[in-house]
């Protein structure tokens, strides 16, 4: 790949033909794909042993989760079958073979939680602390078996619900300054080289796109390659309209079929990152991450509702008891009152228990 050569004559001359150079932006991230018939199951149980025992434990397996408050324990038991390697396409396969698949257990208002993981060769991992969220690799040994995960924790506080999710998912992954991603069939490459990130075909290294940031990641200037050795600025005419300049001659606008390849190759590229054209953006290795990071992911989660209910509390001088003297009506109809507001109470107390 040709590399900007005098860089600063270069873009006074862009600058001077044309308004600052487009900034592409994660406008239209990517959206991963979903495991298609992923079982993940997430079940509570009960907290005390019990002389019925279910999927060979001992405790008993609940129809629904319960409220709770501070201080209550919190039981549940998660399920994750692996997909059989036939069921899935090749780049995953490969992926979780190089550990990029991983389970993640997420947990909220719970405290002194701990994770018991069950793998094929029984219990593998037992009373690992948690105190938000766990992530596990899962490797080519897993494809086709089952990984479950018992939860125990301790309801932290009563006006919040509890909840556990479980998720399971394959992630592409920085390698040092390279990061390996796809869209659709096609693999591309990030490659990062100071505050350039260069983005290619991974089978055809000298067709892609050059972002150059400042400190702050911010897209400063993109460069295009159509072949080694042909690279093109990618500029904004006054008008707002999409133009190209040579990189040895930046003079002049190209036009026809250049034109035609040379957005072709900016429009691949930007096609597969999720990338814009218009507006300002940054390139990070966090925002690449973040945005082309997952490629595929399921999960399923268990709340425990609050159980947390508060009291009634009115000023209103009509409900207090009556005082000494008052007459017989009145008070009469006062206490009838004060019965109806704790009736309130009550109801209140049952449809949340």
């Amino acid at each position: 790949m040709k590399k900007i050569l005098t860089l600063a004559v270069a873009l006074v001359m862009v600058f001077a033909l044309a308004a600052p150079a487009f900034a592409a932006g994660w406008d239209n991230p990517v959206t991963p794909d979903e495991f298609e018939d992923l079982y993940l199951n997430i079940t509570a149980l009960s907290v005390e042993e019990s002389t019925t025992v279910w999927n060979g434990g001992t405790f008993n397996k609940l129809d629904k989760t319960y409220p709770v408050v501070a201080g209550m324990k919190v039981h549940a038991y998660a399920e994750i079958q692996i997909p059989k390697e036939d069921d899935l396409s090749d780049d995953i396969v490969d992926r979780i073979k190089a550990e990029q698949g991983e389970i993640t257990i997420s947990i909220s208002n719970l405290t002194d939680a701990t994770l018991n993981v069950r793998n094929k060769d029984g219990l593998v991992i037992k009373k690992d602390p948690i105190s938000s969220s766990k992530t596990y690799p899962i490797k080519g040994a897993d494809l086709g078996t089952t990984i479950t995960v018992e939860i125990w924790g301790t309801a932290e506080k009563s006006d919040k619900d509890a909840k556990i999710t479980a998720t399971l998912g394959v992630y592409n992954k920085w390698n040092g300054d390279q990061f390996d991603f796809f869209s659709g069939n096609s693999k591309y490459s990030i490659l990062k080289d100071g505050n350039e990130y260069w983005v290619v075909r991974a089978d055809q290294r000298d067709v892609g796109v050059a972002f150059y940031t400042n400190s702050s990641g911010l897209v400063q200037n993109i460069l295009i390659s159509k072949s080694a050795g042909d690279t093109y600025y990618a500029i904004n005419n006054f008008n707002g309209d999409l133009a190209f300049v040579d990189t040895d001659d930046t003079t002049i606008q190209i036009s026809g079929d250049t034109y035609r390849d040379v957005k072709a190759v900016l429009d691949e590229i930007c096609g597969a990152m999720g990338f814009d054209y218009a507006g300002q953006a940054y390139i990070t290795k966090e925002l690449v991450k973040k945005n082309l990071g997952t490629i595929v992911e399921g999960s399923a989660s268990l709340v425990y509702p609050s159980g947390y209910v508060q009291e009634i509390v009115t000023n209103d001088p009509g409900v207090n008891p009556p005082q000494t003297g008052d007459s017989a009506s009145i008070a009469g109809f006062v206490m009838i009152a004060v019965a109806l507001v704790a009736a309130a109470v009550v109801t209140v107390k049952k449809v949340r228990a």
